[in-house]
């Protein structure tokens, strides 16, 4: 038996979640290294924002993960413009323009 597929309700981020992720993935890029990838990840009532290395293990895991309690928002390296990020972030989960 096939489960049914229920959409939820988008949720964009949050003034504080924005920041909060944006400066971990600020940290990281300036850092430089490996391509990692940005979850957002359900944290009972709350998200929580994971950066994961392309070439981990857990990169792979989180890809196949449950969709309804994780979220990837993109892959980015040290070559990012910050200015793309901010504009991945700010679109994330919002309703696409037709």
């Amino acid at each position: 038996m096939r489960s049914r597929v229920v959409l939820r309700q988008r949720k964009p981020l949050t003034t504080r979640e924005l920041n909060t992720a944006f400066d971990k993935i600020k940290k990281r890029i300036l850092r430089g290294g490996e391509p990692f990838g940005v979850f957002a990840m359900r944290d009972g009532r709350g998200r929580t924002f994971r950066l994961i290395g392309s070439s981990s293990p857990e990169y792979a895991v989180q890809l196949r993960v449950d969709r309804a309690r994780q979220h990837m928002i993109a892959t980015y390296d040290g070559n990012a413009d910050l200015g793309h990020v901010w504009e991945d972030l700010c679109a994330f989960d919002q309703v696409p323009a037709r």
